[in-house]
């Protein structure tokens, strides 16, 4: 039986809670192995520090081989970047936040104070919740099986609970206009996801190009102190409009050339059809 839009949603929304994904887990990834003692002495701490962050939870607790604990190369590092994280000023209770929002996947942006910086104030976007039955009432038959997993594979839809969440209100009206149109809704998905590896692209290599030239000579190839992202955040502020400035510019040009070419290559293609007819009228005659 033909499962209608408001079916698949439905399943959707029972389904998602088995489909996230498992944060735990402490178990020994890497090849090197460490007793307590051994741990504490090739990060450069104490017996004591270790067990204190393990019991503040800013390291896993070690796998149980009998009595003893072992630790892994996964546990170094998280130690290595502790020591430097207390070494650029931050306390730890930030560095606890820091290691709660990573495991938890959430952005760090809120919690190194980046957040409103690199996305002003006048782009930030509300989520909004949407049901089954108005996600079915807009696209209708557009929603199928197929659609509704790439739809979530981009991201426009997203599972939360029970309801569905829109991250990007934005990109839903633009696709809904767009739909009513006569775009295809799998049409309209797979352009969404190459604009995305597009635009991912292009802000790559202005953060990329930020960081090279202004940000790395300041914090010397370390993590950067409070007052050091504080700096960030100011210099991302300002020069982000100026990015914004030049992509609108490129995509008017852009836009503007295939637009174009394209009325040209279909002009081309209408005459040389009109002249094909022509000649075979005359041909008759």
């Amino acid at each position: 039986m033909m499962k209608t839009p408001q079916t698949l949603l439905r399943q959707l929304l029972k389904q998602g809670r088995d489909l996230l994904p498992d944060m735990g887990g402490n178990g020994v990834a890497g090849e090197q192995e460490y007793t307590i003692d051994e741990l504490a002495r090739v990060a450069g701490t104490t017996v004591r520090n270790v067990r204190a962050y393990q019991d503040r939870g800013l390291i896993a607790p070690p796998v149980r081989r009998g009595r003893a604990g072992i630790y892994s190369d996964v546990h170094l590092g998280r130690l290595r970047i502790i020591n430097q994280l207390l070494d650029r000023g931050f306390t730890i209770a930030n560095i606890k936040e820091l290691v709660d929002a990573w495991e938890q996947g959430q952005d760090l942006d809120h919690v190194l104070g980046l957040d409103s910086a690199i996305a002003g104030t006048w782009s930030i976007e509300t989520p909004i919740y949407i049901t089954p039955d108005e996600i079915a009432e807009i696209f209708g038959d557009g929603i199928n099986e197929e659609t509704l997993a790439r739809a979530l594979q981009v991201g426009l839809f997203e599972v939360e609970g029970d309801r569905i969440k829109v991250s990007s209100p934005r990109i839903l009206q633009a696709g809904i206009e767009l739909y009513k149109a006569g775009v295809p809704l799998g049409a309209l998905l797979r352009e969404i996801e190459v604009l995305r590896e597009d635009t991912d692209r292009l802000t790559r290599s202005f953060v990329q190009l930020i960081a090279n030239h202004l940000i790395e000579p300041l914090t010397d190839k370390n993590l950067p102190s409070p007052e050091q992202i504080t700096h960030i955040g100011q210099v991302i502020e300002r020069l982000r409009p100026l990015a914004e400035m030049v992509v609108n510019a490129e995509m008017a040009k852009g836009l503007r050339r295939h637009a174009n070419v394209y009325i040209g290559d279909k002009f081309r293609e209408i005459l040389k059809q009109s002249d094909g007819d022509a000649g075979r009228s005359s041909s008759k005659k």
